[in-house]
């Protein structure tokens, strides 16, 4: 009977002594730091003071005044000392004197130059007081020493508000203790060591299933829990590792640049798309300014770094290669594994060059419409203005409006057919006989070739056919024939040959003004021409080559050149035989 009584008693007398100590110590602890709260206020309110005294003249009149006002506003005893701490002004009593060296609070200024504090009784004002003392400094001398005190009964109210709901919840919270542990002893059947080697491993191994194997009518709902979380532990982390397969999957397939910094600058994670744009590999564990060559790039991350923000931003970076990347970095606060620098970049470096080839292309469609355009126009006006009675003037007139009109005729007839693409035209493929059609097209050219006398020589096998769209394939043949007609001199040759095998091979040769090799690079740009005044003078669009180019894409092709300056061009067109 007495046994039974001491495991009520003694967990009594422990939960009473440890109700007390609680209560002690959460009362000293929080007293400690209301003062504490208190004094980084006084000292606040000190700064605040000093930055309104003239420091040349402490014992200044309008120092004293000063003192005197904020005194009364923040209710605050104010007392100001010289540097070895001997009273020059006091706001509770102006005629105070002395010297205050001994005081605790005065000492640690004296000693340490530091901010002194202190709390006890004020045989001044008959009440106890809690001190802050504070160097005054001009430059790096201190030069006086202000000292600001507050009555401890400001906020005693609030320490004894405090004590007893501290003693109240410490008493609910250790009498609730109190019963369960009444409870736990009242138990005999503790099925503590069942369950806990089955919890320790579901933590050591959660990807197994881990059961209570015992069936006890008492505990049989705490078991059935215990292997209800298991299986719950399980599924969760089943789930947990397939969507960190996903992510971990996705993150390396993504086509843009992805990567995650921590806040010491290191690289967490990086997918080959980022080092691929950092052309470098193996980046992780290495600091972003190791890897990144590009100093903007690198003060992005330093922005984010210090505002722990997020900065969306486009810049032309060389890493090591001149492009231009979009940039998104956004700072990411994680009190688990630690703050983080989120970055993706997108390479824009194509899109640019894509945009600038548009509006290339625009200017340069304004200019050879307006050409043509202000030549019709100034020609009729003319005509309208008196020119027209001359019927020689006139004939000379017109015929040269027609010429201009048939230049802009080719100009919009070449940009319709820039505008086509695969998708445009209904699949239209065609067999056709190589050799006539190619005889055929040189037909076409007859006139302009007879005035150059200029020789065209087709070498290819007889009965040879190839099944292509016709739609795109005779603008590519059309094109490469004018353009050869057009830069060969009088007199001279053109050969046009073709192979076909796996692939149709089509050559033609010409051995006029040939180009350099900055030439060849840019010959297929739209409007580009390597003799500017003599296409413009033979009627030239500028389109032509630019026209091959996208129609030997679209037939699944490609076109090559290979020139010499002054020894003639050889374009090479090769398209696919199926």
């Amino acid at each position: 009977m007495k046994r039974k009584h001491l495991d009520y008693l003694i967990p009594f007398l422990l939960i009473c002594l440890l109700f007390f100590g609680s209560w002690k110590l959460a009362n000293h602890f929080y007293t400690k730091e209301l003062l504490e709260q208190q004094e980084e206020f006084l000292t606040s309110n000190g700064e605040l003071m000093i930055h309104r005294l003239d420091l040349n003249q402490l014992d200044s009149s309008n120092n004293k005044q000063a003192i005197e006002s904020f005194s009364k506003e923040a209710h605050d005893r104010i007392t100001l000392l010289d540097a070895k701490g001997k009273i020059i002004f006091d706001s509770t009593e102006p005629n105070l004197t002395g010297n205050r060296e001994n005081r605790p609070e005065v000492k640690i200024v004296l000693n340490s130059n530091d901010v002194g504090s202190s709390v006890r009784y004020s045989t001044t004002l008959k009440t106890e007081l809690l001190y802050t003392a504070q160097p005054i400094r001009s430059g790096d001398e201190t030069v006086g020493i202000l000292r600001v005190a507050k009555r401890t009964s400001a906020f005693q109210p609030k320490t004894r508000n405090f004590q007893r709901t501290i003693f109240i919840i410490l008493f609910l919270f250790y009498a609730f203790i109190y019963l369960i542990i009444c409870y736990l002893t009242y138990q005999r059947n503790r099925p503590i060591e069942t369950v806990l080697p089955v919890l320790q491993r579901m933590l050591k191994e959660p990807e197994k299933s881990n059961y209570v194997m015992q069936d006890s009518p008492q505990w049989q709902e705490l078991y059935l829990t215990v292997n209800q979380i298991s299986e719950q532990l399980n599924e969760t982390y089943a789930a947990y590792t397939s969507t960190e397969e996903q992510f971990s999957t996705l993150f390396h397939e993504l086509t843009i640049g992805v990567f995650i910094l921590d806040t010491e600058g290191r690289f967490i994670m990086i997918n080959p798309a980022m080092e691929e744009l950092l052309q470098i590999g193996g980046a992780n564990e290495h600091y972003y300014w190791q890897v990144i060559e590009d100093n903007k790039f690198i003060q992005l991350i330093q922005q984010v770094l210090v505002d722990k923000n997020q900065v969306h931003h486009e810049i032309s970076a060389k890493l090591p290669s001149s492009m231009n990347l979009d940039i998104r970095l956004r700072y990411i606060e994680n009190e688990i594994k630690g703050d983080q620098i989120m970055g993706t970049v997108y390479d824009l470096t194509h899109v640019r060059r894509l945009e600038k080839i548009q509006r290339d292309f625009v200017g340069n469609v304004s200019h050879e419409l307006k050409t043509p355009v202000t030549s019709l126009l100034g020609f009729t006006e003319t005509l309208l203005d008196g020119a027209k009675d001359d019927p020689e003037l006139t004939e000379e007139f017109l015929t040269i409006m027609q010429n201009d009109a048939k230049r802009l005729q080719r100009l919009i007839q070449d940009i319709i057919e820039l505008s086509k693409d695969s998708d445009d035209l209904a699949e239209d493929r065609q067999t056709i006989e190589l050799n006539h059609f190619l005889h055929q097209q040189i037909g076409l050219y007859e006139h302009l070739l007879k005035n150059k006398q200029i020789t065209v020589v087709v070498d290819g096998a007889e009965n040879c056919f190839y099944q292509t769209r016709l739609t795109f394939f005779q603008p590519i043949i059309k094109n490469l024939l004018e353009n050869a007609i057009q830069y060969s001199p009088e007199e001279s040759l053109i050969e046009l040959s073709y192979r076909l095998t796996e692939e149709l091979e089509i050559t033609v040769t010409d051995h006029g003004i040939g180009m350099s090799q900055n030439d060849q690079k840019r010959i297929f740009e739209r409007f580009y021409r390597v003799d500017k005044a003599r296409a413009r003078n033979s009627g030239g669009t500028g389109l032509g080559l630019a026209i091959v180019k996208e129609y030997s894409e679209i037939l699944g092709g490609t076109i090559e050149v290979e020139s010499h300056p002054k020894l003639g061009s050889t374009f090479i067109l090769k398209l696919p035989n199926k």
